[in-house]
Parts: structure tokens; sequence; C-alpha cells
């Protein structure tokens, strides 16, 4: 019971601090210049956005299908497509942009799934996925450099860097992997070290999957493409200056934004991401609500395509446990 109340009142700190970040930025920006962007708005690009946000999720469901077929799940893809989307739609009203995560362990776990090996397939896909989109934005930030100034585009790399370094060395350094066992179990309160120490072990058995990993980098990398493609997309509906430099800017902007998002203080980073944008295209030559406007319409986009998880969920309440 102290455990749901303390889980209450921190989703409404949550929902508290992204309603006092989106009423602040608000008070910033031009309501009118809101309005008149909104109204211009290209409705071609903008269905070209939604399209390409919804095939990146259609790929990101084989991508995980795969990773749990690779670990002995057996689950058709049409299942894993709508456990996929229920997630997504989770993922959007939800802390941290996770919690979706832990609706598709459960769904997939009611099929058959062990529940560690469920998270650890989960956690892979999500690590892939933040590899990929680090590796992208490394490639736009060198490319940005050989041109432009050095800063701050080398402290993003810094950051680019410590995010893809952990998991190369997990992957390729052993007595990394060794260390992290260890101190694992040393945590033995809530039998932590017997949990992480199964998801490790489900982990681990991909190491000698090497095939597949590459395979599924090369799809996540279109994957993240895709990604940043919506943004760029809405950003060129709102009839936003885009070229060949600030679309190279969005591929570095996008996953900082990401990134930021990662920490559980608002729901699905909402305030985070807008804020966080306008301080970033101002790079780009944004004005604040040019960049407001971005953000806040994308993760619309990212809302709209996210309705069909809802028409999944909704479909299949009162059926047995075993229904689809």
């Amino acid at each position: 019971m102290a455990e749901g109340k303390r889980s209450h009142r921190q989703l409404i700190l949550k929902i508290a601090v992204s309603a006092g970040l989106m009423a602040f930025l608000l008070y910033k920006i031009s309501l009118p210049e809101l309005a008149a962007a909104v109204r211009g708005l290209d409705r071609k690009l903008l269905i070209a956005a939604v399209s390409a946000f919804f095939l990146s999720n259609v790929l990101g469901a084989f991508q995980w299908h795969s990773l749990l077929r690779a670990d002995g799940v057996e689950l058709g893809y049409v299942r894993a497509f709508r456990f996929y989307f229920v997630g997504l739609f989770f993922n959007n009203f939800l802390p941290a942009n996770i919690g979706g995560d832990a609706v598709k362990v459960w769904d997939v776990s009611r099929y058959g799934g062990g529940v560690y090996q469920v998270i650890a397939v989960t956690l892979l896909d999500r690590i892939i996925g933040i590899f990929c989109l680090c590796l992208l934005a490394t490639i736009s930030a060198l490319y940005l450099m050989s041109g432009g100034p050095l800063l701050p585009y080398g402290w993003y790399l810094v950051i680019f860097a410590g995010c893809m370094a952990p998991v190369l060395g997990l992957y390729f350094f052993k007595p990394l992997g060794n260390l992290v066992r260890a101190v694992v179990r040393r945590i033995r309160p809530l039998s932590i070290d017997t949990r992480m120490t199964s998801v490790l072990d489900h982990l681990g058995a991909f190491k000698g999957r090497k095939g597949l990993i590459v395979r599924l980098i090369g799809l996540s990398l279109v994957i993240q493409a895709l990604r940043v493609s919506t943004h760029i997309l809405v950003g060129a509906a709102l009839g936003l200056p885009i070229d060949t430099i600030v679309m190279c800017q969005f591929f570095v902007f996008i996953p900082l934004l990401s990134l930021a998002m990662i920490p559980p203080v608002t729901i699905n980073g909402l305030g985070i991401r807008e804020g966080l944008g306008i301080l970033l295209f101002a790079e780009a030559g944004f004005s604040r609500t040019d960049a407001f406007t971005l953000e806040f319409l994308t993760y619309g986009v990212s809302v709209v395509v996210s309705l069909l998880g809802l028409a999944f969920f909704l479909s299949r309440r009162g059926r047995p446990s075993g229904g689809v």
C-alpha cells in the first residue's frame, strides 16, 4: 500500500514537472507565431513525417521480434507487432520513455517467455538503438566539425563516445564483463544479484551471434535515420530552412534530446525535449517558437502513430489471456 502511494505521488510530481516546464516555455515563446506556424503546415510533408515514423516502428517491431526469436522466444511477428505498438503507446504517457518496455515484457511473458529473458532482449533492443543513434550523431558531428568550429560539437562527441564505449567494451572486452558480474553478485537485497545475473546470462548468449548483431545494427541504423528524418520532415512542413548542414545538425541534436529524456523526471520527456530543443536548434538559426513547435509537433506525430497500439490494447480487453 505504501509503495503504491509513493508511486502515485511520483507520477503526480512528474506530471507537475512536465506541466510546469511546458507552461514556462509557452510563456517564453510567441503564441501568435505558434498558431500561424500550425495553420501554415504543409500537410503532405506532415503525412510523410507520420509515414516515416510509422515505418521506423514497423522495422523496430521486426528488430525486437528477431531478438526474441534468436533467444528462443516463440512469438509470431504479428503478435510481436501488436505488443510493440502497445508498448509504444504507453511510452508516450509514462515516465522516462521506458514504461512501454515494461508493458512489452509483461505481454511476452504471458506467452511463455521468461521474464528475465524478455527483459534482456528488450534491453538489448534499446542498447542497439541508442548505439546506432549515437553512431549516426558521431558521423554527423565529425562532418560538421570538418567545415566549421570544433565547439560545441567536440563536447557532443564526448557524450556520444561515452554512450558507445561501454557497449563496445562489454561486447569485446571480456574482463569488463567479468567485473560487472562480480559487482552484481554483491547486490544481495531483494535477490537483485540472482535477477541481474539471469539478465546478463541471456545478454551474454548474443556474443556468439555476431552475424545477427551486425545485421540488426544495419537495420537499426535505418530505423534511427527514419526517426531523425521524422523531425526533419516536420521542420520542412513548418517551412523551416533545411539544407545539408541543418540536416546534419538534426542528426546531432535529436540524439542529445533522446538521451536527455532518459532520466524519469517528466512524462516521456515532455517539457525537457522542447526546452532543450530551443537551446540546441538556436545553433541552426531557429527561433524559440520554431524550435518549440518543431519538437512538440514531432511528439504529436509519435502520439498519432502510437494510437494504433491503443487500439490493439483496447481490442483485447475482456478476452482470455491467451487472446491476441
